[in-house]
């Protein structure tokens, strides 16, 4: 059975474009007005807490405990059970790279049409 941990960085759908704003990013399908210029339309978005670390920022490396832990295992080593209990085996979370928080596109706006025009907007702006 996969670990959401492990396949956490697959579910951005953001990746490719940086310039969000608090609630608002602007892109462009391609299109261009009369003198040339991209027409940019605005999709609303907003952040929402990750639902992978749930707001923490980091979970424990999937290696570490994918399997699960028991009692058995934490009383056999003590020394692990203290750095595992301390975080010394946590990394950044994949989905949110330790933000805690995650875009996510408001009910009007469909993901797959924000994935389409990010990518129309990064084609459009890498020809240039």
């Amino acid at each position: 059975m996969a670990d959401i941990r492990d396949l956490a960085s697959e579910y951005k759908w953001w990746t490719s474009y940086s310039g969000f704003t608090a609630y608002t990013a602007i892109g462009t399908d391609g299109s261009v007005d009369d003198d040339g210029e991209p027409i940019e339309r605005k999709i609303k978005i907003h952040y929402i807490v990750c639902p992978v670390c749930d707001g923490r920022g980091s979970y424990v490396n999937p290696s570490i405990d994918r399997q699960g832990l028991s009692r058995e295992d934490l009383d056999e080593d003590p020394d692990f059970a203290e750095d595992y209990m301390t975080g010394r085996f946590d990394i950044a979370c994949a989905l949110c790279n330790g933000s805690s928080t995650i875009p996510e596109a408001s009910q009007e706006a469909e993901r797959k049409e924000i994935e389409t025009l990010l990518q129309a907007t990064i084609s459009y702006y890498e020809e240039y």
